[in-house]
């Protein structure tokens, strides 16, 4: 019996090893189970690839190895770019897998981060919250979403030539108004310190675009929502959101006041401000605080939240699951929903949250930026994913802004096809320079421009899109149809074109923003070339005077005026642009009593010698009529003279175009 056995493995054996070597056996018998082929896959042999219609395995997040990952690119970046403190909060599947302080709340005095303790500064996350509790009045009928949104305010007026804009579109930042910060964004003193309902009545922008027409960022459309909530619920606007929604989430350590310095009703108690974490400035060596302001309550809708990273993470997990009770299943989709885009190829806006997309997966997300916390909201609601971080000074802006695409990277974006490229795509047709949209239009704002220079577009000999310059620049391959993908980050733009076929707007860059393509005379390089030309010209005439001969006709009072004229013209300009730099375009940026206040003393006198500049070139072009005609000077001086007063007027009309003159501002 024992050799028949035998014999019979033998022969089973020796069918088996026929099968393997020839195809026509091989094709008859059943293919292994996935882990044989693994098994059977030894040194020196080639993998199988995978069937691509078996189906993908659940993603799984272990979270020892997410905080090692994620320990290992917070660490990092804090000591290469010089970040005190930083928060994480992640959450998956209902739990929190990872909730992490790092480095200090409070850097000289060495306090450390706790992210179930220390508050973090949101920032613009605090419109998601903002939205919820416009819903909450939504659902209860009490507003219409579609309504005009003024029928809830009537007491104030509102300049609106580009049409009365929708609730909607208050939610979904297509009202139309313009952007600016100087002179009214935050507080630093107690004039400078507004109600929401003065605040909005006093320092109305501008409607520079239809309503319904464009998604563009506005601080103040969600500040209008923020008196909606507070008129029509007949509360507080801090008060009904914090027991209207924060509380009922659990979120007992978020706060939505501000500590102004001293113990006022109906602000942020003392003891609760020592649990908040300040800002730093990497300086001389050294972590400063920056000057020391707050949040008013007339911007508290669009960025007053203050909140731990344990909170944050009972807000994710809530937002990912059944809302958390704040509201309905049909409120929380609605809250989710994509509503308008401004391509359909870019993010598009949901009432509240940026609906994006990482590697593949759809995105909620939103993120904020104030007195140098730099904060970071995204769930990945197909992964039942939420990532939160934030960073206590300007330089956290890398970290915070790619620490969630870099963790859907590592642990989920495994087998996700990405976009193909399309090779024919011309790229000279993007190559410019652009700039947002969001912008100043009628006010001095506008100049904030000089500070970080016009969005460069480009081409790179490996046929590359880009976006920026230096260690800043995004690089994105064509997809074709104006659409184009970032490969390191996940990011997508998209252009528009006008009538003529010709590349007007860029979408998408930097999250969900649009920026208009610039003429040449539009640009910050352009006003550097004219500034740089007027400087040349006035040495050039200066030089002219002091070694050429005049002519040996007397003088007229014409060019006596005129030589005269130039040397006060040639002293208004260049107090004009000492003092404009060193007051607005300097580092660091603009001042906390600039955001407060505006003009300081010292743009004060840039506008007065902007002003006068302006009255010399006009008295300097009239002079130089008789004195062409009366054949005043040498040839050369006439020519020099009139090519000063030329570049003169063409800067007096950069200084208008830049809204210098006179320098307007809201309010």
């Amino acid at each position: 019996m024992s050799r028949l056995i035998s014999a019979l493995f033998f022969l089973l054996g020796l069918v088996l090893g026929l099968a393997t070597i020839n195809p026509l056996w091989a094709e008859a018998l059943p293919e292994p189970e996935p882990e044989t082929l693994a098994e059977a896959s030894g040194p020196g042999q080639p993998e199988e690839a995978p069937n691509p219609a078996d189906p993908v395995p659940e993603p799984v997040l272990d979270p020892a190895q997410l905080r090692a990952f994620v320990d290992g690119v917070v660490t990092t970046a804090m000591a290469d770019h010089r970040i005190p403190g930083v928060v994480v909060a992640v959450v998956h599947q209902g739990e929190t897998v990872l909730l992490a302080g790092y480095g200090y709340a409070h850097e000289p005095e060495r306090v450390a981060v706790d992210p179930a303790q220390t508050r973090f500064r949101v920032a613009s996350i605090t419109k998601v919250f903002n939205a919820i509790a416009l819903l909450q009045l939504v659902e209860e009928g009490r507003v219409d979403l579609d309504a005009d949104f003024t029928r809830y305010l009537p007491d104030i007026d509102f300049d609106l030539p580009h049409g009365t804009p929708r609730v909607r579109d208050l939610l979904t930042h297509t009202a139309g108004f313009e952007d600016g910060y100087l002179g009214h964004f935050w507080a630093v003193d107690e004039a400078s310190d507004h109600a929401l309902g003065d605040y909005i009545a006093r320092f109305q922008p501008a409607q520079v675009r239809r309503s319904g027409e464009a998604v563009v960022y506005s601080n103040y459309g969600t500040a209008v929502i923020g008196l909606i909530v507070e008129t029509v619920s007949g509360m507080p606007y801090s008060e009904f959101v914090e027991s209207r929604v924060l509380q009922p989430l659990g979120m007992e350590r978020s706060v939505l006041r501000d500590w102004p310095g001293e113990a006022m009703p109906d602000r942020l108690p003392a003891e609760i401000y020592e649990d908040l974490a300040r800002s730093h400035v990497w300086s001389a060596g050294r972590f400063a605080p920056p000057a020391w302001a707050w949040m008013h309550g007339g911007m508290m809708p669009a960025g007053g939240l203050m909140s731990t990273g344990e909170d944050m993470s009972l807000f994710m997990r809530s937002q990912l699951g059944d809302g958390g009770g704040v509201l309905s299943p049909g409120g929380l989709e609605l809250l989710h929903t994509p509503s308008i885009a401004n391509h359909p190829g870019v993010a598009a806006n949901a009432l509240g949250y940026w609906i994006n997309e990482v590697w593949g997966y759809p995105t909620l997300e939103h993120g904020g930026s104030i007195f140098g916390f730099l904060s970071n909201l995204v769930l990945v609601p197909e992964l039942e994913l939420g990532v939160f971080v934030s960073a206590n000074a300007p330089s956290g802006n890398r970290l915070s802004g790619q620490l969630p695409q870099r963790i859907v990277g590592q642990f989920f974006a495994a087998g996700r096809e990405r976009p193909k490229p399309d090779a024919g795509t011309e790229l000279r047709d993007f190559v410019g320079a652009y700039r947002g949209q969001r912008r100043g239009h009628r006010t001095v704002d506008k100049l904030m421009a000089f500070r970080g220079g016009d969005l460069q577009v480009g081409a790179n000999d490996q046929g590359f899109l880009t976006l920026g310059s230096g260690a800043q620049t995004q690089r994105f391959v064509a997809l074709g149809d104006d659409r184009f993908f970032d490969p390191d980050m996940s990011e997508y733009i998209a252009f528009s074109r006008d009538a003529s076929g010709r590349v007007a707007v860029l979408h998408g860059a930097y999250g969900h923003n649009n920026f208009d393509r610039l003429a040449r005379w539009q640009t910050v390089q352009f006003a550097h070339h004219v500034l740089t030309a007027l400087a040349a010209l006035s040495a050039w005439w200066l030089f002219a005077l002091a070694f050429t001969r005049r002519s040996r006709r007397r003088e007229s009072w014409a060019g006596f005026l005129a030589r005269y004229t130039s040397f006060a013209l040639l002293l208004a300009w260049a107090a004009t642009v000492w003092l404009l730099n060193k007051d607005m375009l300097q580092a660091p940026p603009p001042t906390a009593v600039q955001f407060a206040h505006f003009p300081t003393e010292l743009g004060r006198w840039w506008i007065l010698s902007s002003w006068i500049g302006s009255a010399l070139t006009v008295l300097l072009l009239a002079c130089l009529v008789p004195v062409w005609r009366g054949g005043q000077w040498g040839l050369g001086r006439r020519l020099i003279a009139s090519a000063l007063a030329l570049a003169s007027g063409l800067f007096f009309s950069l200084l208008a175009y830049w809204n210098v003159l006179g320098a307007p501002v809201l309010g």
